[in-house]
């Protein structure tokens, strides 16, 4: 019984990485090629259609399955207190969101995802000046193995684009900035959030300057593109929409440590398909430099696990000692 139990686990994080993974890449790869001339690239188009699509299937899906939607009545008993937190997030939201399909207009999809890796180091920094994350020369030193790699996968590439690259940090400030924000300001107002809870808010706060900034680069051709391409971009903003679901499945019923491996995995099948489908060179120092940050990458979760596990040792007397008191 125990060993079928212990199988019935491993098939879940088989069946729900691979999916995540699959769908993770997958959308990758499909925003990449849209984003060719004679298809669709339009960026601010393209994401407003993912978020138009994405604030509909989330009222759809909060109606017909309420339970994965636990934190809405709190969300909806305060939203007009939970608003003025979502106007600002919405709005760097989308702006990453519009950069970061934009650059793959310049740069390979292997190039882009290389840069995203640097990251954590945004974060971490970010982090410890608004007291988010605590410092430590073991973490730094090992974010500074990540911004090597990085560095020697930036300097690698073959087909330099320089506005690919700003488009890309540009994108990475954003989404970290909303990311930190998001941490300080929902966290310690008493309102934090399940994964599709979050998203089904931020989505509509996030349509609404990405629709403005359609309607001010509208252009014949985006008509013309979208009259071709209609039903690709469908299917593609509802794939956008699955995998905020698959992240919050994944979040739900999976490890830190299975999520950590699988989102390493992700990076790598990310980085091969671009070479496979687009045929996007790879230069050994990239792949050198690409193995340097899965290390570092790996080396970080480790660091942020242990200090997880660490602080849960030391809540586990507080609670046993309130109870006691109680």
């Amino acid at each position: 019984m125990e060993k079928s139990s212990v199988l019935l686990q491993i098939a879940e994080v088989m069946v729900i990485g691979s999916t995540y993974i699959v769908v993770s890449a997958g959308l990758i790869t499909f925003n990449k090629y849209l984003m060719k001339e004679g298809r669709f690239p339009h960026a601010v188009q393209l994401t407003a259609m993912h978020m138009a699509t994405t604030s509909l299937l989330s009222m759809i899906l909060c109606l017909a399955i309420p339970s994965i939607y636990p934190s809405m009545p709190k969300a909806m008993e305060n939203w007009k207190h939970l608003s003025r937190f979502m106007v600002p997030l919405g709005l760097l939201f989308s702006l990453a969101l519009f950069t970061s399909n934009q650059a793959y207009f310049y740069s390979s999809v292997a190039f882009l995802q290389f840069c995203k890796q640097g990251n954590v180091a945004v974060i971490f920094l970010g982090g410890c000046m608004v007291g988010l994350q605590n410092f430590s020369w073991t973490k730094l030193t090992v974010l500074a193995v990540v911004a090597c790699g990085c560095s020697m996968c930036a300097t690698g590439e073959i087909k330099f684009a320089l506005p690919g690259l700003l488009l890309r940090l540009l994108s990475q400030i954003a989404e970290c900035t909303k990311n930190l924000i998001g941490e300080v300001v929902l966290t310690g107002a008493g309102l934090k959030l399940d994964v599709l809870t979050f998203v089904a808010f931020q989505a509509p706060f996030s349509l609404l300057p990405l629709l403005a900034g359609a309607f001010w680069l509208w252009t014949p051709e985006v008509a013309h593109d979208f009259g071709v391409m209609w039903h690709v971009l469908l299917l593609n903003a509802c794939l956008a929409f699955a995998l905020n679901v698959l992240i919050a499945l994944t979040l739900k019923r999976l490890s830190a440590l299975s999520f950590v491996l699988i989102g390493l995995a992700k990076d790598v099948t990310i980085v091969s398909s671009s070479s496979l489908v687009f045929g996007d060179p790879i230069s050994h120092q990239q792949m050198v430099g690409f193995m340097v940050t899965l290390l570092g990458m790996a080396l970080w979760s480790h660091l942020k696990l242990t200090e997880q596990a660490q602080k849960e040792k030391e809540e586990i007397p507080i609670i046993n000692k309130k109870a006691e008191n109680a």
